[in-house]
Formats: structure tokens, sequence, C-alpha cells
């Protein structure tokens, strides 16, 4: 079957014949994104029966028909013109790998997109891994050979299917939103430089990524942090709505990017878009040398349960001025 993603905004555009049905109350973000039902997919998707969803294996494959259940579970629905809510695409070994796309459509403005996204891969087994070594910096128990990922990032695609959940039931929707469960980011953000060339960059209003939410960097070092804020305005605006929704949360919830030495801007799956005009960041609340990266103890259980709860809830109410419309981002 030929796949074509020329112009895959278009398509949103024109191809949906779907009559919009909201509901005039309110909705309440605690009642949607739940720390038990955060940590239930973390679970899932970190289980050792996926052994690492390694890109281009079949472990991975069966997570992206997890993740495809679970968008559908959350009432997005797969794009026009697609087979169902997979994209496949090549890596440079011919293997067939899939990002997972779905949808919610807009009203009034419906040609304007907002994309969240999240990387599901992670990098596999000891035996079957990726081609580079990282030290191993936790204490895994000795039979242990699977890098299950839960941070990085099963955590982001929690967060990411629970957006999906939210905005199903955001009755200000006036823009159409993209949720996209990336591919082979840890083998060179394949998956991201595939998808983003069938997206023109003109559609797209802004993009926020999602990666390694699961954890702090620290006791006292709480607050997520947006990569390469000075790109543009979106950090100032993600706090401004934050805080006249949740004052809770003061006013800059949001931080820069502590890490820049790291170049965290330029290694996730935002980094191809932004290449290509688009204002794409990641929302990151861990360390880069956090002692569980790319280890073999980077198991669900060391997550943060109560703090990934927030971070969430943060970021939906955050992004709601922009599926609405009332936040337009500059550079």
């Amino acid at each position: 079957m030929l796949y074509c993603y020329a112009r895959l905004s278009l398509i949103i555009t024109l191809s949906w014949t779907i009559t919009i049905v909201c509901s005039a109350q309110s909705i309440h973000v605690d009642s949607i994104i739940t720390l038990s039902s955060l940590k239930e997919m973390v679970q899932t998707l970190s289980a050792d029966s996926f052994q690492g969803r390694l890109t281009g294996t079949v472990h991975a494959s069966r997570a992206a028909l997890y993740i495809s259940s679970a968008f559908e579970k959350a009432g997005a629905m797969p794009i026009a013109g697609n087979d169902g809510y997979i994209m496949p695409f090549t890596m440079g070994n011919k293997v067939t790998a899939f990002n997972v796309v779905a949808a919610l459509p807009g009203r009034s403005r419906a040609g304007e997109l907002i994309i969240f996204s999240a990387h599901y891969d992670h990098i596999g087994t000891k035996n079957h891994t990726v081609p580079y070594y990282v030290p191993e910096r936790g204490k895994p128990e000795k039979k242990d050979k699977i890098y299950n990922g839960a941070n990085d990032n099963a955590s982001g695609i929690s967060g990411l299917i629970h957006l999906a959940r939210y905005f199903a039931r955001y009755p200000q929707r006036e823009r159409t939103i993209i949720f996209i469960a990336f591919s082979g980011e840890e083998e060179g953000l394949l998956g991201s430089k595939h998808l983003a060339e069938a997206f023109d960059p003109k559609a797209v209003t802004a993009m926020v990524n999602m990666d390694m939410i699961g954890r702090p960097v620290s006791e006292n070092n709480k607050n997520p942090y947006i990569t390469g804020e000075e790109h543009s305005n979106l950090q100032e605006l993600l706090n401004k709505r934050l805080f006249h929704l949740a004052p809770q949360y003061g006013e800059k919830y949001f931080r820069p990017d502590r890490f820049t030495h790291e170049n965290l801007y330029a290694r996730s799956d935002n980094f191809p878009f932004a290449k290509r005009g688009v204002i794409a960041h990641t929302i990151i609340t861990s360390s880069p040398v956090d002692i569980y990266y790319h280890s073999l103890n980077d198991e669900w259980e060391t997550l943060d349960y109560p703090f990934m709860t927030e971070v969430v809830k943060a970021i939906a109410l955050a992004t709601t001025g922009l599926a609405d419309g009332s936040d337009t981002p500059k550079k």
C-alpha cells in the first residue's frame, strides 16, 4: 500500500466528515488525568513483555498497536486517508517502523494545528540494543537484561494519551489537535524527521513534545523545564494561562532549560519540526544525567507518580489557550 503524507494538514482540513459534539458543561482535569490511570499506562508500556520497545522490532510494533487502541478509547480519531492510526516509515536498514498519529478536529480554526507528541521507543535489551554504549549509572539486578524505559519515555506517552482524553472532552476546541507517538527517537529522531516533512509549517501553530516527565530533577527542583525557550514566547504563554486557571502552580511553573550544555533542544522530537520553522519545544522534568537514564533500572517503580500527575494536569491546563485559539505563540 502506498502511504502519502504530503500536505497532511490539507488532508486533515478537507477530509473530515465528522460532526463535532462538545459538552456544554465544564470539564474537570482532576477527573480525567489521575495518578492511577497514568501509573497503569506507564506500567503497561514499560513491562518486560515489550522488551524495551526497540524501534523496528515486533515488540515496538505491539506497543504501537497498544497506543493506537489507547487513542481510540480516548476519543481521538485516525487521520483521514491513513490506514488507521499507524503511519509506517522505513529506517536506513530497510526495516519498517511505525509512528502512531491521532487527531481531534477543530471548529472555527480547524486549519490551524496544535501538535502534542512523545516518543514511545526505547533501547531494547542488552542483547539487542542501539549501536552505541551508555555507561550504566544504576545498580540493576545481575539477571536484568531489559531496558524498560519507564521514564524514557513511557511517562511521556502516558501523558500524551491523557492529553487526548482531556481535549476530547474540551468544549472550546477551536484549533485541530494532532497527537503523535514517535518511534525511532533513540536512533536519531528518525520518526519525527520523517513525519515533519508531512506538515505544512505554516499550518502548525505550536508543537509541545514531552520527554522524561516521570521524575523531578531533585527533591528541591520539581519544576518542568522547556527546551529552547529562547526561540519563542511559548513558555511565557503557558505560564500565564496556567496561573490564570490554577494559581496554585505559581506564576513560573514552567522554567527555562537548566541543562543548555546538553543541547536538549536538538536532541528530542521537537527539533525536526523546529528546523522547518515550527514553534516546537520539549517539556522535560528529569535531568539528562539522571541515574536511571538509559539504565536497566528505568522501571515503573522509580517514577514519582504524584509529581507526574501534577505535571500532566498543568500541561493540559496551560495549553487550553492554544486549543481554543486565545493563545498564539510567536518567535
